[in-house]
């Protein structure tokens, strides 16, 4: 971010809030209603196949299958955590076991009740691809230099085919999941928003040729692009310095945590992985729609502003930031850029950009220019 022109800027990490797409309106606590599997109903794919996969047989379509009623069960956990993680809502009926209410009894004319259908379909094709191999013996007395050299051209010869033919086992695993989720009144049953159809899909292959799939080439490129940036898993799993730590700090929960067990990207996922993986993306993607989320970003303070609204954007203090500088008469084209910060800080983006385009008009500066930018 550049800030050259100002002779102050102070950087911060503030803590951004992220506007739902929905509003949830006189709305106090949400119940947890029926999570259902649908079996035998097909998910079309996301973007339509142009040819034919590599391999046979080719995949261009899924059927929601049996273990569908299973994974709305693992849907519905994942759906509890989120909302439990990211919203002040009080949560009912969050157990299959327990039903009623403990406590207050809240007014059904507040209680959203939220409801969904799931299909999950999974297929895993395992069999063998002809895969061509060098068998090569490198001199490593020679300099280094000829040694990549070498190995390029072993590596270039293989891509274009030559070599030894050998038939090579391969896994490839797939899935996609489908679900329809509903939220509405519990007092009239109105719809609070309409209803959402999210899907999620993954494919992955492990042996054989990199390049080749049983779905269309277009396909595994848009599903890996889209859904599968965070491919090795590691955002449920302590990083390994903490796991190391917890070695010489806590053995015993380092073995009760089951991190001395191998997670290798070269085994292929489990069915439960693979059901974690898909229900959490779209659990995720669904509470961040109708609740704010937030997240930490790295932004600047233009210093030369009104001492106290700096003050307390450092601390955090959004609300009393704008509710400071907007008392003041004599704010400077600095003020009204430090009170959009605060507007973004708390998800008012139309707000934010309004101050933004005020200091910019004021006084052009970068700084403003790339805040204006970001609320585009």
């Amino acid at each position: 971010m550049s800030c050259s022109f100002f002779s102050q800027s102070l950087q911060i990490e503030f803590v951004v809030a992220k506007t739902p797409k929905f509003e949830l309106n006189e709305v106090d606590a949400l119940e947890v209603g029926p999570f259902k599997g649908q079996p035998l109903v097909k998910i079309s794919l996301p973007v339509e196949a142009e040819g034919s996969s590599h391999l046979s047989p080719s995949v261009l379509s899924f059927e929601a299958d049996p273990s569908s009623e299973q994974v709305a069960e693992l849907f519905r956990l994942q759906v509890i955590k989120n909302f439990s993680k990211n919203s002040s809502l009080r949560l009912l009926n969050t157990s299959e076991d327990v039903k009623g209410y403990a406590g207050v009894i809240p007014d059904p004319n507040r209680v959203a009740v939220i409801s969904a259908l799931v299909r999950y379909s999974q297929i895993r094709k395992e069999s063998k691809e002809s895969v061509p191999y060098f068998v090569t013996v490198f001199n490593e007395a020679l300099p280094i230099e000829q040694q990549l050299l070498a190995r390029g051209a072993v590596f270039g010869a293989e891509r274009l085919g030559g070599g030894i033919e050998e038939n090579t086992p391969y896994v490839e695993l797939m899935g996609a999941l489908e679900v329809r989720i509903s939220l509405n009144r519990q007092s009239s049953g109105a719809e609070l928003i309409p209803p959402q159809t999210l899907q999620a899909f993954y494919v992955r292959k492990w042996g054989g040729k990199s390049e080749t799939s049983h779905l269309p080439d277009n396909v595994r490129l848009w599903i890996t692009k889209n859904f599968q940036e965070d491919e090795n898993l590691t955002e449920r799993f302590l990083s390994e310095a903490d796991k190391t730590r917890m070695i010489t700090e806590n053995y015993e929960q380092y073995l009760a945590q089951g991190y001395n067990l191998r997670r290798d990207s070269r085994v292929p996922l489990s069915n439960l992985d693979l059901q974690y993986r898909l229900t959490e993306q779209i659990a995720r993607e669904y509470v961040s729609q109708v609740v704010p989320t937030f997240r930490k970003a790295d932004m600047s303070i233009d210093g030369d502003g009104d001492e106290v609204g700096i003050t307390l954007l450092q601390g955090n203090a959004y609300e009393e930031a704008i509710t400071y500088l907007q008392g003041r008469k004599d704010r400077t084209a600095s003020d009204d850029y430090n009170l959009g910060l605060a507007y973004e800080a708390l998800g008012k983006r139309q707000q934010a950009r309004a101050f933004y385009e005020s200091a910019n008009r004021r006084d052009s500066e970068d700084l403003y220019e790339e805040a204006l930018n970001r609320v585009k």
